[in-house]
């Protein structure tokens, strides 16, 4: 699950109670304009029962060529923030993992409320330069809408939430477009009050299914915002791990130091490519695998920073084109990895300053437009991958203030993931990656 948390100052608010809203759960109508006619087959060419029973049906996000575009570049921010972010000394050679797209819902929500050169680096940052901060909110509506109907096996679920001080006023169109594009629901608090702290991190605890439990410790008088979104993504492997063949084994550190782990192991067909780099494996989820988890090997002699500096989302994209279905030996650590990290540098490095700066323009969030700037922008994070399948949450918290071959023989490949790998989750109808980490082992 992915939580956006942002403290900034601003009010125009609902009920001072809680009244976290679950979204609506997902049902199959014969009407929907992404299902296929019942006497039609699905992408998997499954046709429907003749005995009365529901077939699952596959699903697609409908974007447009420009949101497929969106897609791409915004997918060139997740490979160059995680490029940055695992150089940072709290991440560097450590297991972590995080969510891209939860930081695109964060800036994106921060977005729609700036100007000027406030905006145009948010706005360059995730991709959309040359866009506005309408291209940013229509995607994230449309994965909103989009990615929990994908696979009905796969419970995903994206929530959004504003609080806001008591003395603060939210300009009306500001909270149109958080109710409009991102279903935001809006929250008034005296932020003076322990119970708010209390109330934020109850909201994240309910939205990452008791995952992350606790956001924050304490909120500073000047910090009068709070933005979050919720993305919780639980889902069992199409080919799921034997318990059984689960045993202890060795796994080598990039540092040449062993320790053992316990290694989950099967010879199924699976799609699988290799490079100069890395060999990479799909691991699908689900009925009728949109949903996949990669998991990215260096080769021998290669290391994980090696891996990174090669590639965007264009390199991925052709190595997904190469990948074809075969046997393939697979052994995978059963791992659960907790990520709690520092974002100001990374985003300041990719180009969004100004936003961390006093005189940063968020003048179209506020009805006085108050002057606002961001603080500190934080993610935690939790993924757990075992013989049934993943779970993964992140919390992203935005703290603001008022300032004053061919031929041969075929050989099964061996995809031993005994050394550090790169793993990341990616849904396949929109392209849009929502997670990714590196395993390095215990």
């Amino acid at each position: 699950m992915t939580v956006v948390f942002t403290t900034m100052s601003f009010s125009g608010c609902s009920s001072d109670e809680l009244t976290v809203k679950e979204p609506d759960p997902v049902t199959t109508h014969s009407n929907d304009k992404q299902q296929k006619q019942d006497d039609e087959p699905n992408n998997n060419g499954n046709q429907p029962g003749n005995n009365g029973e529901v077939t699952p049906i596959t699903r697609y996000i409908d974007l447009t060529d420009a949101q497929k575009l969106a897609v791409s570049r915004n997918n060139d921010f997740a490979f160059n923030f995680y490029r940055q972010l695992i150089q940072q000394s709290e991440v560097k050679g450590k297991n972590n993992i995080t969510s891209p797209l939860s930081v695109t819902y964060a800036v994106g929500m921060l977005n729609s409320g700036a100007k000027g050169k406030t905006s145009e680096e948010m706005t360059s940052m995730l991709g959309f330069e040359n866009g506005t901060a309408s291209d940013i909110n229509e995607l994230c509506s449309k994965l909103i809408e989009g990615a929990p109907k994908v696979d009905e096996e796969v419970i995903l679920k994206l929530a959004d939430c504003i609080v806001t001080h008591l003395d603060i006023e939210l300009a009306d169109q500001y909270q149109k477009d958080m109710a409009d594009y991102y279903q935001a629901e809006v929250f008034c608090k005296d932020f003076s009050k322990t119970s708010t702290i209390t109330f934020i991190n109850n909201w994240c605890n309910q939205h990452t299914e008791g995952n992350i439990k606790e956001i924050i410790h304490e909120l500073n008088p000047e910090q009068k915002v709070v933005l979050m979104n919720a993305i919780y993504f639980k889902a069992a492997w199409s080919n799921k791990f034997k318990k059984e063949d689960t045993q202890m084994d060795t796994f080598t550190k990039e540092n040449g130091v062993s320790s053992y782990v316990q290694m989950m192991h099967r010879k199924d067909a699976t799609e699988y490519t290799s490079n100069d780099d890395y060999a990479t494996i799909s691991l699908p989820y689900g009925k009728n695998g949109n949903w996949r988890m990669y998991v990215l090997l260096p080769n021998e002699g290669k290391s994980i920073d090696d891996v990174m500096c090669g590639i965007n989302n264009t390199s991925w994209e052709e190595n997904l084109a190469k990948m074809n279905g075969m046997f393939v030996d697979v052994k995978l650590p059963k791992f659960k990895i907790e990520s709690e990290m520092d974002l100001n540098n990374v985003l300041k490095v990719l180009g969004a300053t100004t936003m961390f700066n006093k005189n940063a323009d968020f003048s179209l969030m506020t009805k006085d437009a108050t002057q606002l700037f961001v603080d500190l922008i934080k993610q935690k994070a939790t993924i757990e991958v075992s013989e049934e399948g993943t779970e993964a949450s992140a919390v992203t918290i935005n703290m603001m203030f008022t300032s004053t071959g061919e031929g041969g023989e075929v050989e099964i490949p061996q995809f031993y993931a005994n050394r550090p790998f790169i793993y990341l989750i990616q849904e396949a109808s929109s392209g849009a990656i929502f997670f990714i980490g590196t395993y390095q082992g215990k």
